[in-house]
């Protein structure tokens, strides 16, 4: 197991770098709401680990790619929820720079992913 949870990890490093790069694109650049920008580069990057995980991660045969990915997707989302929450509160209860609060709030999202793609979405029948 900690072997995946280091591919896993390595994977979030690269999902991170495009959810980042994204948001901050978007927010700096284009003008969108934080909130906004932070949920459009959390989307590429969970279609990007999907991929990679599924793969290389956790190397899954599953034919059946539909349902896993809506099990994988429903773990993002929740993990979303969980980011979306906590940057919020940086951000409007402790006023910081949604910048630094979108890095602090990755680190969350990763336990969670992390267990619910090992025993959900990609658990070995």
């Amino acid at each position: 197991m900690l072997k995946q949870f280091a591919k896993f990890a390595l994977v979030g490093v690269l999902n991170t770098a495009i959810h980042y790069g994204v948001f901050y694109s978007l927010y700096e650049f284009a003008g969108l709401h934080y909130l906004l920008a932070s949920g459009i580069g959390f989307g590429l990057a969970v279609t990007n680990s999907y991929f990679c995980n599924k793969f290389w991660t956790f190397k899954s045969r599953k034919a059946d790619v539909r349902r896993e990915f809506a099990k994988f997707f429903i773990v993002n989302i929740m993990s979303l929820s969980v980011n979306l929450a906590c940057m919020a509160t940086l951000v409007k209860l402790l006023s910081m720079d949604p910048r630094i609060a979108q890095l602090l709030t990755i680190g969350f999202t990763l336990v969670i992913n992390f267990l619910g793609n090992k025993f959900w979405t990609f658990r070995e029948q």
